[in-house]
């Protein structure tokens, strides 16, 4: 079983939460390490502990997990660069790894020194790769995107067919993960994909090249489109398509969130190693009080050991 190293995430959200849960039910396995702050998480499982019985189960499991970079005062940042940097050397030495990720508190992190938009540009920049992908995985839905954190206005200029062949020849190497279905649906990024050219020509300038590259470049993968977005994922929910590539962040991400707010999962494709992380922010309205909902955490830690 590959093991695992997990992060705390934003040490005010419900990421320490969801780690005494993992914890709790199990789900660790010898060799798996979690980076974060020990007295923040000890301080948890005693303030839950009267009413959570599982928060305290949680830390005597998870003390015994914490990695030796693990030390009071850590913060979401330097928990994520030392686990990030323990998963390199893993690898580097030949041996599997996986990693799971809580949320972090993206502002709060970058005042803390991270100058990436998110998760997935700053474990592709720190594996030195530029070919990767973010994947919303859930039990119906799987959706690559082709543009990730952009500004709206932006994404026209920015979406090319090297971007949505690179993301596609990705999710085609995932697949197998998903099961015998063998189609992907490219959607398109105007209203009924553009109405040939009356409502914007991306389709024809740009999505139609990069599906004809995919059919070349990914044999005995049927990729389908330019598809309209607003009929695209009742069919895939039926079944008819393994995954969805989305050519920008919330044309995706709203319907995926729709049918898994708790139980879909963020993963990147193109690492050296699996990482995945829960479809969530880090709630800190909720944090600290033993209510978070850990459904994604557990699906994450899945997903990661290679179940998904």
């Amino acid at each position: 079983m590959t093991p695992l190293v997990l992060t705390q995430g934003d040490p005010g959200g419900i990421g320490p939460e969801l780690l005494l849960r993992v914890a709790a039910e199990e789900l660790l396995r010898d060799g798996d390490r979690v980076f974060g702050d020990p007295t923040v998480l000890a301080e948890l499982a005693a303030q839950l502990g009267p009413l959570r019985p599982w928060a305290a189960r949680g830390w005597a499991t998870l003390a015994r997990h914490l990695d030796r970079a693990a030390a009071p005062g850590m913060g979401q940042y330097a928990a994520l660069v030392a686990a990030t940097e323990a998963a390199l050397a893993s690898i580097s030495r030949g041996a599997p790894v996986a990693m799971v990720t809580a949320p972090i508190d993206k502002a709060r992190a970058q005042d803390e020194g991270l100058v990436h938009p998110g998760h997935t540009e700053f474990l592709a920049a720190a594996a030195g790769v530029d070919d990767f992908a973010m994947l919303m995985w859930g039990p119906i839905l799987r959706v690559a995107l082709a543009t990730i954190h952009l500004p709206l206005a932006e994404v026209p200029r920015r979406l090319g067919v090297a971007e949505i062949v690179r993301v596609g020849r990705l999710l085609a190497d995932e697949l197998p993960h998903f099961g015998d279905n063998r189609r992907i649906g490219v959607l398109a990024l105007n209203p009924h994909a553009g109405e040939k050219g009356r409502l914007g020509d991306e389709e024809i300038r740009v999505i139609a090249p990069a599906i004809e590259a995919l059919r070349g470049a990914c044999p005995g993968i049927e990729f389908v489109g330019p598809m309209p977005a607003d009929t695209a994922f009742g069919i895939h929910a039926r079944g008819e398509l393994a995954a969805i590539v989305a050519m920008y962040h919330d044309q995706g991400l709203g319907p995926f969130k729709l049918l898994h707010g708790s139980d879909g999962i963020n993963a990147t494709l193109g690492l050296p190693f699996r990482r995945a992380s829960p479809d969530h922010g880090t709630a800190r309205d909720i944090a600290g009080r033993g209510v978070a909902d850990p459904s994604s955490m557990f699906a994450a830690v899945a997903y990661a050991r290679g179940r998904g």
